[in-house]
C-alpha cells in the first residue's frame, strides 16, 4: 500500500499582505491629497482676503493725500480757510503754534484712517497723525457665565 500524505493547505499570505500595504498607502495618499487641497483653498481665500485689506487701505490713504494737498490748497489761497474747511468735512482745533486739522478717510466696515495736520502760523502742514484705528467700538462678550464657587 502506498501512503499518501497529506499537503498542508496553504493560503496566499503574502499575496494579502501586500495587497493590504497597497491599499493602506492609496488610502493614505488619497487622505494627504484631500488636506492638500482644502488647506490650498484655504490660504487662497485668506490671501485674497489679505489682498483686499491692503487694496482698501492704499485707496483710503491716496484719499487722504488728496484731503491733505486740498487743505493745503485751501490754505494756500489765503483768507478765511478754517471756515472754509470746516464746511468741507474737515475738523478744526486751535492749539499752541497753529491749527490742527482733522479728517477721518474710511478703509472698509471696521478700519478708518485718522488724519491729524498742524497748519502753522505760516500756513505749512505738518502731519501729526496718519494711523489705521478701529471703525467702532470693541465690546467684549460677557454673556459666559464662569463658575464661581
Amino acid at each position: 500500500m502506498a501512503r499518501t500524505r497529506k499537503r498542508k493547505a496553504t493560503f496566499g499570505t503574502t499575496m494579502g499582505v501586500s495587497s493590504i500595504i497597497a491599499i493602506l498607502v492609496i488610502l493614505v495618499l488619497v487622505v494627504f491629497s484631500a488636506l492638500s487641497i482644502t488647506t490650498s483653498k484655504a490660504d487662497l481665500r485668506l490671501s485674497q482676503k489679505v489682498a483686499d485689506g491692503v487694496k482698501a487701505f492704499y485707496d483710503a490713504d491716496a484719499t487722504a493725500e488728496d484731503m491733505m494737498a486740498a487743505a493745503a490748497e485751501t490754505i494756500a489761497l489765503g483768507g478765511n480757510w478754517s471756515a472754509t474747511l470746516s464746511e468741507n468735512g474737515y475738523s478744526i482745533s486751535s492749539a499752541t503754534g497753529g491749527t490742527f486739522i482733522t479728517y477721518t478717510v474710511p478703509i472698509d466696515e471696521n478700519r478708518n484712517l485718522e488724519v491729524n495736520l498742524l497748519a502753522d502760523n505760516d500756513g505749512r502742514l505738518t502731519r501729526k497723525l496718519w494711523q489705521v484705528v478701529p471703525a467702532k467700538e470693541w465690546v467684549p462678550d460677557d454673556s459666559i457665565k464662569l463658575y464661581n464657587p
